[in-house]
């Protein structure tokens, strides 16, 4: 385990083994809060604020080894386990549930795991996400708070960023439609129903590229004033041209999508 050695005394209960080569934890009595948790809790919890990191890391340990299992995921028991590390909601989703994501990946490109144990804990990561993910306040909305349509596009797999993301967003006050697997054809007609101040789109893969420079085209036929922002794990790869879609916008900085929407006389909406 990466970090301070001495975190983790060897009067500690926990076990690290690896099941199949993973990075499961398990415990002497296979208990994740008799074990991990509640052995570091005193030492983790006590101290000072720059070690953090080292909580967020713990708690995301304890998250993979819960998604991983085989037994049933126990949302409310993971919240007590990681609240006890003193590890907040926004922590949870900024920081633990994109970890878990990344090791999940690896573990699947390594072959230390199965894509049906990657999509079933990645299920499991979503749902936890969604259930402590910050609900749009449209009682009180902010003045320069924007009614966005964000969407992944033909059959992507990758739901976890999206839903990090729409939590983030909602954090900031904005209203937030999340739409997996869009076509051109459904953002039609979400369009069609709504009004959007801008539409996201995240792209994962070149062939999701094709068809969301498709679709883009598909929505510039509407009538939708929307800044169209096209972003996501394609604009990191070699060869990557801008060229290639007609979004208004191609940007992984959130910040810059949102400046570059018009903030004034926006017709608010309620989303999911």
């Amino acid at each position: 385990m990466p970090g301070n050695p001495g975190a983790l005394s060897s009067a500690t209960v926990v076990q690290m083994t690896a099941r199949k080569g993973s990075r499961s934890l398990h415990t002497g009595n296979g208990s994740l809060v008799d074990g991990l948790a509640r052995s570091v809790i005193s030492r983790v919890s006590a101290a000072p604020h720059q070690r953090r990191h080292r909580r967020v890391e713990i708690g995301a340990k304890i998250l993979y080894a819960a998604a991983t299992d085989s037994a049933a995921f126990d949302r409310d028991q993971i919240r007590a386990d990681l609240s006890a590390l003193r590890i907040s909601k926004v922590d949870i989703v900024d920081q633990c549930i994109p970890r878990v994501a990344a090791d999940l990946g690896q573990d699947w490109i390594d072959d230390r795991l199965s894509f049906a144990q990657v999509a079933s804990a990645s299920a499991r990561l979503y749902g936890l996400c969604k259930a402590i993910g910050q609900e749009w306040d449209n009682i009180r909305p902010g003045l320069n708070a924007r009614s966005l349509l964000l969407t992944t596009i033909d059959r992507e797999d990758h739901i976890l960023g999206p839903a990090v993301l729409a939590d983030q967003l909602r954090r900031r006050g904005h209203s937030v439609h999340l739409h997996s697997n869009g076509s051109g054809q459904s953002l039609r007609e979400k369009i069609g129903q709504d009004r959007f101040d801008g539409i996201l789109i995240s792209v994962s893969t070149w062939q999701a590229l094709e068809s969301a420079a498709k679709a883009i085209r598909e929505i510039k036929k509407t009538e939708t004033s929307a800044l169209i922002v096209l972003g996501g794990a394609v604009l990191n790869e070699n060869g990557f041209d801008v060229s290639l879609t007609d979004a208004d916008m191609t940007t992984n900085d959130i910040d810059k999508a949102l400046d570059a929407m018009i903030g004034d006389d926006i017709d608010l909406r309620v989303a999911e």
